[in-house]
């Protein structure tokens, strides 16, 4: 009982992890209710890219410092510039390539559609299956053209809003990145912030490290398909050469859309051609798996591939595009967290080694 005339201690509120758990599933429940569970959790993965776009950033900027002795913020921007020069170059030289050759590339793939049509509908085992079906019906009617291109349209304007997000996300995270990491561990308790600066930094030396192991396989991907479809004839290599190596940021699914358009462009040449193409990139995928991969995981983070595939399954079909290519990096975090926050603090298990070493 408080004495007459003494100040009066005000109650401090004690949050648990079981309190805070309790309150994240309530937050879930009443999002799925809303039915914005969806789209939240794709706003959240935006951002998270974005994340991972400021570490990237604020990795060659620091680097630049070190080399060249510069201020980290003239670092920054001479980064920021030579980013922007190098993909609007590449933009303008492939939208020149795509649009010299579009015309006659569309008239060889409609050719080239018919004559796989025509051989397949030539084969018996296609004649029991749909004996009446003409090439004309295969061809979209025009009551569904104008619903094909609205919806096409909402993925373009999605895929312009993310790149937006993820540049200007990563563009602030990178200028002050101490600013942001300093205000998530203040809203840790005070005796745990030492630790929680502990995991902040492993997360960020662990995500630096999965973008270097990523960056490398893609420049290697890029190259290799470019050289590789340039001695088979292929039109545009250098472009699709572009196209496989920003597809392979995404392990596993990547390299395997990135063999359509090469398919579709190496039946211009001939059928010979697509199957050579095939059997180039499960060559360069096998080098890539066996020779670059332990070379690379020397210095970079590597996930246990069952533990990859089955995270791009569980995002894809939850979110979509964002939740496959963001899997791989999301599955570094929840290990890392796990690791130090589960099994070392909580289970006293310190022999456990983090999955990067800091």
């Amino acid at each position: 009982m408080n004495e007459i005339g003494s100040p009066q201690q005000p109650q401090r509120i004690r949050f648990s992890a079981q309190s805070l758990l309790w309150a994240v599933l309530l937050v879930v429940l009443i999002l799925a209710v809303a039915d914005m569970l969806v789209v939240t959790v794709s706003i959240l993965l935006l951002v998270f890219a974005g994340v991972l776009f400021g570490i990237f950033l604020n990795a060659m900027s620091n680097w630049l410092c070190q080399k060249t002795g510069l201020r980290y913020i003239w670092s920054y921007t001479l980064v920021l510039v030579l980013l922007s020069t190098v993909t609007v170059a590449g933009y303008i030289y492939m939208h020149t390539q795509i649009v010299a050759q579009a015309a006659e590339l569309w008239e060889q793939l409609q050719e080239s559609g018919q004559q796989v049509y025509q051989r397949v509908r030539s084969s018996q085992w296609m004649q029991r299956i749909m004996p009446d079906v003409k090439a004309e019906d295969l061809m979209p009617s025009s009551a569904k053209v104008l619903p094909a291109v609205t919806s096409w349209l909402q993925w373009l304007m999605w895929g312009i809003t993310g790149v937006v997000v993820i540049v200007v996300v990563g563009m602030y995270v990178a200028f002050d990145s101490k600013l942001y990491e300093e205000g998530v561990i203040k809203l840790v308790p005070l005796h745990r912030r030492d630790r929680a600066r502990e995991v902040m930094h492993t997360l960020r030396v662990a995500m630096g490290k999965w973008i270097a192991g990523r960056l490398i396989s893609m420049a290697l991907v890029g190259v290799l398909t470019a050289i590789g479809l340039w001695i088979l004839g292929v039109p545009m290599p250098v472009t699709l050469g572009v196209v496989s190596a920003l597809l392979s940021f995404i392990p596993n699914v990547g390299p395997i859309i990135a063999i359509v358009p090469q398919g579709l462009l190496a039946m211009q040449v001939g059928t010979s051609t697509v199957l050579y193409v095939m059997l180039f990139n499960i060559a360069m995928q096998t080098v890539e798996s066996y020779v670059v991969t332990p070379i690379v995981q020397q210095y970079e983070v590597s996930l246990p591939p069952a533990l990859t595939i089955i995270a791009q399954l569980l995002l894809g079909v939850l979110f979509g595009v964002i939740g496959v290519m963001m899997a791989a990096p999301l599955a570094v975090v929840i290990i890392v967290v796990v690791q130090m926050l589960y099994i070392q603090d909580r289970l006293g298990d310190t022999k456990t080694e983090t999955l990067v070493e800091s």
